[in-house]
Parts: structure tokens; C-alpha cells; sequence
């Protein structure tokens, strides 16, 4: 097969979106008090599908229920195609439970389609997620083997020959042409594709030969493949209401920890996470944590997160702990000191070690975090030539900020005055406690005209008697004479 296509079917998803990892106590998803979904405690103590829960509490009286909620188990299986966007881009979703995974181009990457379902299962193990995998040579002939729970399909046999004993009731079909089928005498796969298609297409419609088409790969079947743009969502619901905040700290940490395999994945940094506490009875709560810089550390994200944890006191309740992400950034990969360690190194104060910049990071980061984004921020150039409006503030982890500030190639001075101060003039030189010697200049700024507060001015440095070096300029208008700025 020159295709090769993998299904990851989740069949405890409506379970897991409540409670991912393997619990004590029995859980059950009903609808209208019905279970349709349990746990294996839950089977394991006889509470089967269809029961109500009167016989699953007859049965133990500590079986937890979660309504099913079919919007929660969508945006899971979305959380996990963003997951398995690490394998290959070519991932698609198949409600209600499955993903689709176009790997023909990534085999050799990863050597082999054993080690691929091998790195799958342990990944999606580790987040809680009960997997079965089915593997064939089209898209619906591997789903069809994952929801089926058969092995992978024989290296060199032919798809229809793969699909024979898949059950019917298998098919993704109307249930009316699965009732017909069994009353035919066809249970089986095998005895579907014995028959002429000419005759199937008579008796069930085109749809249904057209579906078998490109079951078996005699019809291209192409796939609506997820969206590149790398998002983020994880949470965890507690079977028992937590009350104490501070116990918050574990599955926040599990969170953060995803958070942080997701990134390193999809080599990328997130610079704001944030996080939301629900509660049944309570209206949800949700922050937001900034970074100074983007980070992909879950230790430094684990801290800042208490931190901002530790100003919530609105919450008696908590249910529902989630993370979501979408400020993402590619690492950047800056040149260090060639000579860093030796006689050699630079010692103008441009470079600076890891450690020195990670703890600056790190203090700007509890800063932010203690007092809120709008109380730290960083200075960044604007688009405007008028000295006053030169700059903007802006937040240290803003993408305009860290993709590097552009240089001007004339001098300015790191003070300015409010508001320019009158200088007298003797001579026709300007003065300030003596005359001042012009240095450098002129520098036309001619600007703003179009917004009613244009400047035309001619900038110059001077030199004070003192040995200071000031701003100064000409208005062009008034042949007046300003002190602008001073030089450190």
C-alpha cells in the first residue's frame, strides 16, 4: 500500500473529558439518566449500558454522573488533533471520537509505522487517554479498523481483502442499510464485496457505493485537514468540589506540564496563558498570567500561576481547572560573546550571560505578576519623527517589543524636558548659564503638519561650559531657541 493512514480512536472519550486519568471511584455519562458511557470501575461493579441511574446507585452508592456533553467532547478531540499535529500536519477529525492521520511522508522519520504507533500510545497515555489504533491504506478503511478494534492490515494484501471480517454494523452508513444488510444474511465485510456494486447501487443509492468506493480506494477520498494555527485548551474536572484553593497546585501543575510538552513539540513560546476555575454554582473565574519574555518553562509557568492563585478569594468552590493558550512565538536563536569566558570577552555591557538574563526575566515575571501587566512594561519606538512622540509603551512580552527595537542613526538623549525650556541668546549664540557650543547639527524635523501639531525644528547637540552635552533646537517659525533633552 503506497497510503498508509492511522485512526486514533478514543473510545472513553465522553468519560474522559470529566475524568482523563485512571480514578478509584466509578463514573458513568448518562443522558436523560441513562448511562451511555462508564469507566471500567463502573463495568467492572456491573453497571452496564442503558441503566438507569437508579440501579447504578442500587449498585454502589458512590458512582459519580456526569451529564454527556457533546460540545466538551468535540473540543477535546480538537485539543488532541492539535496534539497530534507533531506527527503530521495532515490531521483530520472524525466525530464523535476518532482523528485521522495522513503519515505516508513521515514513516521514515520515524522509523517505521510500529515505533509511529508506539511514540502515539505512550504520548496520548501519559495525558489520560485511552487510544485504540487502527492502521490501513485509506482514511475510512483505518477508521474503520480502529472503531472495529483490529490489527493493522497485512503489509501486501489489498483493502478489501484487509476489511473481510469487519462486521458490518462497522460501516458508516444509515442503520437502515445495516438492518437490510443483516437481514440479507451479510454480517460480514467479506460477503459485502462479493456482490456486483451495480446490483448495491440499485437497491441502497448511489451514496452507499460511492462510501464503499472510497472505502476501498477505488475513489479518492480527500480529508478536510485541521487548521496549521497552533492552539491550546487542556482541563481537568474533580470528581469532589475542591474548596481549599492551594489544593489546586497538582492538577494545575499537570496542566502546566502539557502546556509545556505542547510547546516544546511544536517548537514554540507562549508569552500569556490563561487560566479559568469553574464551579457548577458559581460563576467562573479567570485570569490571565504574562511573561516578560516567552517561555515554554512549566516551572516558572507553575509559579507565576500561584502567584495570581494567591489573589483569589471569590472562589469557594472549584470543579473544573482549565489552561488555554494563543499567543505563540517562534524561539529565537540569539548569537552569544565568541569570547565569552576569556581575557577577550566583550565588556561594553552589550552582552549578557543566560543566568544574569534569566533572572532579570524572572523578577520582571513576579513583578507582573504581583501587580498586573499594566504596572510593568517596556519602552518601544513608534512610527512618529516628533521627539515627544518617538515612543510608546508597551507590554515587555508584546511581539513588537522583543522582535528588536530599530536604531536611530542620530544621537538622542535619554532625558527629555516635559516641555522645552526658552533659552536666551547673545550674540546670536544660545546661552544657559553661559554660551553653548553646537557640536553637531543641524537636524531637521519637519513633521506631523497633516494632524494640526506639526513641529519644524533644526536640532542640534551643544556643549555647556561645564562639559554637559544638551538637546537644543531652532524653531523654524520664530527663530526661537529650545533646550530639548539632556545627554547622560
Amino acid at each position: 500500500m503506497n497510503n498508509q493512514w492511522i485512526c486514533l480512536h478514543f473510545p472513553q472519550l465522553p468519560v474522559e473529558v470529566f475524568a482523563r486519568h485512571q480514578v478509584a471511584k466509578p463514573v458513568v455519562v448518562t443522558i436523560r439518566q441513562r448511562v451511555v458511557a462508564m469507566n471500567h470501575q463502573s463495568q467492572g461493579i456491573g453497571i452496564r449500558i442503558g441503566s438507569n441511574m437508579n440501579t447504578a446507585y442500587t449498585i454502589s452508592e458512590d458512582v459519580v454522573s456526569f451529564e454527556r456533553e457533546k460540545d466538551k467532547e468535540l473540543e477535546k478531540l480538537t485539543h488532541l488533533a492539535q496534539w497530534a499535529y507533531q506527527f503530521t500536519p495532515n490531521v483530520s477529525i472524525k466525530p464523535p471520537h476518532s482523528l485521522l492521520l495522513d503519515v505516508s511522508g513521515c514513516l521514515k522519520l520515524f522509523k517505521g509505522i510500529d515505533n509511529l504507533k508506539k511514540l502515539i500510545r505512550e504520548g496520548l497515555d501519559s495525558l489520560g487517554f485511552e487510544v485504540v489504533v487502527g492502521v490501513n491504506g485509506t482514511p475510512l478503511a483505518a477508521l474503520l479498523f480502529a472503531e472495529a478494534g483490529l490489527p493493522e492490515a497485512p503489509v501486501r494484501s489489498k483493502i478489501a481483502q484487509s476489511l473481510a471480517p469487519v462486521p458490518v454494523h462497522y460501516l458508516r452508513v444509515e442503520e437502515n442499510i445495516k438492518d437490510t444488510l443483516h437481514q440479507m444474511g451479510i454480517s460480514h465485510c467479506k460477503q459485502l464485496f462479493e456482490l456486483p456494486m451495480d446490483g448495491l447501487n440499485r437497491r441502497f443509492g448511489v451514496f452507499f457505493t460511492d462510501y464503499l468506493q472510497r472505502l476501498t480506494g477505488q475513489k479518492p477520498d480527500p480529508q478536510q485537514y485541521i487548521d496549521s494555527t497552533p492552539r491550546f485548551r487542556s482541563d481537568i474536572t474533580f470528581l469532589a468540589d475542591v474548596t481549599n484553593l492551594e489544593s489546586l497546585a497538582f492538577p494545575l501543575k499537570r496542566l502546566l506540564s502539557e502546556l509545556q510538552a505542547f510547546l516544546i513539540k511544536r517548537q514554540l513560546m507562549t508569552s500569556q496563558f490563561t487560566i479559568k476555575l469553574s464551579h457548577r454554582g458559581h460563576p467562573p473565574r479567570e485570569f490571565s498570567v504574562f511573561l516578560a519574555n516567552p517561555d515554554n518553562d512549566a516551572q516558572m509557568f507553575l509559579m507565576l500561576s500561584q502567584l495570581q492563585l494567591e489573589k483569589v478569594n471569590d472562589m469557594p468552590e472549584v470543579d473544573n481547572i482549565s489552561i488555554a493558550a494563543r499567543n505563540f512565538f517562534e524561539p529565537e536563536t540569539n548569537s552569544g560573546d565568541l569570547f565569552h569566558g576569556t581575557r577577550f570577552k566583550q565588556k561594553d555591557g552589550r552582552m549578557h550571560s543566560k543566568a544574569e538574563e534569566a533572572k532579570s526575566v524572572r523578577l520582571v515575571n513576579m513583578m507582573t505578576a504581583r501587580l498586573g501587566p499594566q504596572a510593568c512594561f517596556g519602552l518601544s519606538l513608534a512610527n512618529d519623527h516628533r521627539p515627544e512622540r518617538a515612543w510608546k509603551p508597551v507590554r515587555l512580552a508584546a511581539k513588537d517589543y522583543w522582535q528588536g527595537q530599530a536604531k536611530d542613526s542620530n544621537a538622542r538623549p535619554l532625558y527629555l524636558l516635559p516641555t522645552p525650556k526658552t533659552l536666551s541668546i547673545e550674540a546670536g549664540i544660545p546661552c544657559m548659564s553661559g554660551k553653548l557650543e553646537l557640536l553637531q547639527g543641524p537636524e531637521r524635523i519637519d513633521f506631523g503638519w497633516w494632524d494640526n501639531d506639526a513641529i519644524a525644528r533644526d536640532y542640534y547637540i551643544a556643549k555647556h561650559q561645564t562639559g554637559s552635552l544638551y538637546w537644543i533646537y531652532q524653531h523654524l517659525d520664530n527663530s526661537r531657541w529650545y533646550l530639548h533633552g539632556i545627554f547622560s
